[in-house]
């Protein structure tokens, strides 16, 4: 009885290509030091750096990044400080802001203050008002590429309001009012609503472009005009249905669009908010392609359950490279993404799509109903997988392109100042 464990084990060979999958982290090597610090190489030791426009392209060929853990595991507090952080770096970014916070302000107003910024808050009968079709935030950029950007946007609303997708002759009718719009007056920014009004009153040499007279073009696109108008005077009025408001700064080192106060809308209504947030500032990064910029859109599930703006997302997505941004989403749980629409939908299809063109993917625990699916969708190993049920708060998987794998434990700096930045519980310990 005197043998040992050790000496009782049957010898275990494998192969080097192997030893990363049977015995992950242990080879390890890390990623270096460039970038900013989010916290503790558990196993590799020392600090653990992430920049995904450093690694790029040698680690990954895609600068996303996903950011799921149940609530309390410390996803907000991570993304919070890697925004602020990045600051440091010369980036800027831009968050959707859906979640409330303390004093009835966004989730993202602390880090807004921190950053010497103001959020941009929105909501009906509010102050400010962005323009989903503004061309001049584009800064001069060419005008063929700004106005395919503004027909997405405009399809991709009038689809989500319709529910459904649009037909050719709406399509058609909604590039002809786009550019009818444009060309009546090249010293105002078309919107949504003009766009709308342009349908319903076709101008004849459109309609004449497309072999149809501008009754039967009306007749094909009524109820198009119609969803595209009522959308104007119901969920978008007051924030996206007009003009930009004056004095909005886009140069500023961090953007906050507050639309805390819409959630009861309903997912669909939000995810047309979010788009149209979304859109109006991503047509900036085509004017400015020299600086890089990191967008995330928290509680991203509301976008995906519509197809239409979810293939709005997927273009934008795949646009991360060209355009210098990183895209980072946000989400509770997998099943989230199963959630946009019904087993097998396009939605469905497009939500799983945005995981794999992630490759910086940061995962904190997940409920033991999760984790099959994590396992399937992430391509987890058996031991990875039973490790993300145990994680404790503010420790993450950390997975990086096809191979590599870390533990890191999230810290904040010494001192008040992030604490502060990432304290959720106001309410709680008041």
């Amino acid at each position: 009885m005197g043998t040992n464990l050790a000496s009782r084990l049957a010898p275990h060979r494998v192969t080097t290509a192997q030893l990363c999958a049977a015995y992950p982290f242990q080879a390890e090597s890390g990623l270096g030091s460039r970038g900013a610090v989010v916290g503790q190489d558990l196993y590799g030791g020392g600090s653990f750096c992430l920049d995904p426009f450093e690694l790029y392209p040698h680690v990954v060929t895609s600068p996303n990044m996903v950011v799921a853990g149940v609530i309390g595991s410390g996803k907000s507090a991570w993304t919070k400080t890697y925004l602020w952080r990045q600051l440091v770096f010369g980036r800027r970014a831009f968050v959707v802001d859906v979640k409330e916070g303390d004093g009835g302000r966004g989730e993202y107003a602390r880090l807004a203050e921190a950053a010497g910024s103001r959020p941009v808050r929105l909501e009906r009968g509010g102050p400010a008002r962005l323009n989903p079709l503004d061309a001049r935030i584009a800064r001069g950029a060419d005008r063929g590429r700004v106005f395919r950007d503004q027909l997405k946007v405009l399809t991709a609303v009038t689809g989500a309001a319709l529910r459904r997708d649009l037909q050719p002759a709406e399509t058609a009718a909604c590039r002809l009012a786009l550019e009818s719009v444009i060309r009546a007056d090249e010293q105002r920014q078309p919107t949504l609503l003009r766009v709308a009004e342009a349908m319903l009153r076709p101008d004849p040499a459109a309609a004449a472009s497309v072999a149809a007279d501008p009754d039967r073009l009306r007749e094909l696109s009524y109820a198009a005009a119609l969803e595209l108008g009522n959308l104007c005077e119901g969920e978008l009025a007051g924030m996206f249905d007009g003009e930009t408001t004056e004095g909005i700064d886009l140069d500023q080192p961090l953007t906050v669009l507050d639309l805390s106060q819409m959630r009861e809308g309903g997912d669909a209504a939000l995810g047309i908010l979010m788009v149209c947030a979304a859109a109006w500032y991503q047509r900036s990064l085509i004017g400015d392609p020299g600086q890089r910029r990191v967008m995330v859109m928290d509680e991203a599930w509301h976008v995906l359950s519509e197809l239409a703006i979810a293939r709005w997302a997927q273009a934008q997505w795949k646009l991360a490279r060209s355009l210098g941004v990183q895209n980072i989403l946000i989400i509770h749980r997998l099943t989230d993404l199963e959630a946009a629409g019904k087993q097998g939908s396009e939605q469905v299809k497009i939500a799983l799509g945005l995981l794999s063109d992630s490759e910086t993917q940061v995962v904190f625990r997940q409920s033991s109903a999760e984790l099959r699916l994590m396992r399937d969708l992430l391509r987890l190993s058996q031991s990875e997988t039973d490790l993300v049920e145990m994680l404790l708060p503010h420790i993450a998987l950390v997975r990086l392109g096809q191979q590599r794998r870390f533990l890191v434990e999230h810290r904040l700096a010494p001192g008040p100042w992030e604490r502060w930045i990432v304290d959720t519980d106001g309410r709680m310990t008041a």
